[in-house]
């Protein structure tokens, strides 16, 4: 620990695949939490970052995919898309009814995806959510725009 970039001093800690935000749309650095795994005690720790604020920003959770521990939500579903050539549920937090894709910048949502392991990392469960002011486009951008640190 100690190279002066968060991802990567956390990608020594961790079992499973960091990523890093290549494109955070030009928002601010909100925070870089690395939290202990509550729902599965003695497990890697999850990182939590935001960016921009917390009436408008963009969350991003990593932790490890055998050990989801940031629980689940249950977002209305959207469907999918492929972000990197993996493919990701997108989801929008709308309580009322079915709500309409062309909502998502009123209501916020979220994408979730799970990366491949690799042949010494284990898989990431990846979250990347807004509680709204963002179009899914640019929830897109940020999350195509997340790359794998290296070990």
């Amino acid at each position: 620990m100690g190279s002066g970039d968060k991802y990567v001093d956390l990608q020594t800690g961790v079992t499973y695949r960091i990523y890093k935000p290549s494109n955070t749309l030009k928002l601010p650095p909100l925070n870089f939490e690395v939290r202990p795994c509550r729902l599965f005690p003695k497990q890697d720790e999850y990182l939590l970052a935001g960016f921009g604020g917390m009436d408008h920003g963009i969350a991003l959770v990593e932790t490890a995919a055998a050990f989801n521990c940031t629980g689940v939500d249950t977002p209305q579903s959207l469907g999918t898309i492929k972000i990197n050539g993996i493919t990701a549920k997108v989801g929008i937090y709308c309580g009322s009814g079915k709500c309409a894709s062309s909502t998502f910048p009123q209501h916020g949502g979220e994408i979730t995806f799970v990366t491949p392991k690799t042949k010494t990392l284990a898989s990431t469960y990846i979250r990347v959510g807004t509680q709204g002011g963002f179009t899914l486009k640019q929830l897109i951008a940020f999350a195509t725009g997340l790359k794998p640190v290296a070990k």
